[in-house]
């Protein structure tokens, strides 16, 4: 088995990877880089201007960003095992990891991730400087604008290095489905729990966003600001479905195309009994292809059950409830500040 470390560079301290406290003081610590200078900049203002809730935003977005790691890091073991299922020489299979482990390094190394932080977090500010940042405090607030789309910017990058992973591993895992697995989606259910999590946790960012955007007391308005705020409410919602779908859609493709296979398969050999049962063989014969045709029907029925996407329906349920529970609480403050607004 090849290596299946994976420690981005936020989760290494000076010594070892940061436990869970240090993970916590960590998003604390980015919280507060904003949060305190900004206090010193408006004063009293802090209380009203909504700047705690972007700091809890920063706050969460790191923290979701090192649970969404920790749960691709789970997610490895059983994709190197997947790959190796139907290895019988295991002496030789010491690189089959390398299909998705390589990908997965090259785009989550820790230039790609600065990079993004930076483009993302740049492209957050100047949104903020179009929609309009109040006095006092434009500068502070500045960069907590920016602070918050690096760390949404990494977690963007997380969701394409998790997909391209995914795709080199569909990839290579045809031969290693089994429609007898117990989760009914050939032995990869446990891909489509992952993205779930990931989606989930786009979702409760996505939440604060919006509730951030809606209160925030922006210095410009118009029609022209208005699609904006909408543009960057939407996109954290959009960013939780692609995150749930695009790196399944890999995967799909190539639990279709197993199962297409083995229903060919199967669809071949009960019509060569049905052909043998039509020649009118000996009783002692044909007894042995009634059984043989039994078990191959029988096949035939575990093979249609099996699922071709990776997402269960009691995952799907979770999800829906979750994308449910947040588009609610963004569209019941909108209609909140409508209300505050238009007495």
């Amino acid at each position: 088995m090849s290596d299946l470390t994976f420690i981005p560079f936020y989760e290494r301290g000076p010594a070892r990877p940061f436990g869970l406290i240090g993970k916590v003081l960590v998003a604390a610590a980015l919280g507060l880089t904003f949060l305190l200078p900004h206090a010193i900049a408006v004063g009293d203002k802090m209380l009203t201007d909504w700047s705690w809730l972007l700091a809890a935003l920063i706050m969460t977005a790191m923290l979701s960003l090192y649970y969404a790691t920790d749960t691709l890091r789970k997610l490895l073991p059983g994709m190197g095992l997947r790959l190796r299922a139907n290895e019988i020489d295991r002496a030789n299979d010491d690189d089959r990891d390398e299909v998705f482990m390589r990908p997965l390094r090259w785009w989550l190394s820790t230039g790609n991730f600065i990079l993004a932080g930076i483009v993302v977090g740049l492209i957050n500010a100047a949104v903020g400087i179009e929609l309009g940042i109040p006095n006092p405090g434009y500068y502070t607030t500045l960069f907590g604008f920016f602070l918050a789309g690096f760390v949404c910017g990494m977690a963007t990058l997380g969701i394409v290095g998790v997909t391209i992973a995914v795709a080199q591993f569909a990839r290579a895992a045809d031969e290693s489905f089994d429609y007898t697995a117990p989760d009914g989606c050939g032995g990869v259910q446990f891909i489509g729990e992952g993205l779930i999590v990931f989606s989930s946790v786009t979702l409760v960012v996505g939440v604060m966003i919006s509730v951030y955007i809606y209160m925030f007391p922006w210095a410009h308005h118009g029609p022209r600001i208005v699609f904006l705020q909408w543009i960057w409410i939407g996109l954290p919602y959009a960013l939780s479905l692609v995150v749930l779908l695009w790196p399944a859609i890999p995967l799909n493709d190539a639990l279709r195309r197993y199962k297409l296979g083995e229903e060919d398969k199967q669809a071949r050999l009960v019509a060569a009994i049905r052909r043998k049962l039509a020649a009118n063989p000996a009783d002692g014969a044909k007894k042995e292809l009634r059984d043989d045709y039994a078990f191959e029907q029988a096949v035939r029925r575990e093979l249609h059950a099996m699922g071709t996407w990776p997402h269960g329906i009691s995952a799907n349920l979770r999800y829906l409830g979750i994308f449910a529970a947040n588009a609610l609480a963004s569209a019941s403050t909108a209609v909140s500040l409508y209300h505050s607004t238009h007495p």
